[in-house]
């Protein structure tokens, strides 16, 4: 089980979290798993505007890939930027 936070803005959609039951075996099949119980959620993930940490580590290069494994906590973290 992977369990995935969401942020505010995604609370409309997705909830506060999404509970994933089914085996993956990386960030790429995790998406593709959210698709699926929510549709259009794994889509717009794919926004750059949101960033991805497995177990507070932040990912920044080779998201899709990156290994899961049961009991993982995933939060999806909004890009902040300002001037």
């Amino acid at each position: 089980m992977i369990l995935v936070h969401f942020p505010a803005m995604l609370h409309p959609v997705a909830g506060r979290e999404q509970r994933v039951d089914e085996p993956v075996a990386n960030v790429g099949e995790l998406l593709a798993a959210l698709e699926r119980l929510v549709p259009g959620l794994g889509a717009a993930l794919e926004d750059p505007v949101y960033n991805l940490a497995v177990n507070d580590d932040m990912l920044l290069h080779g998201v899709h890939a990156h290994p899961l494994s049961d009991g993982d906590v995933v939060e999806v973290i909004p890009t902040i930027a300002g001037g």
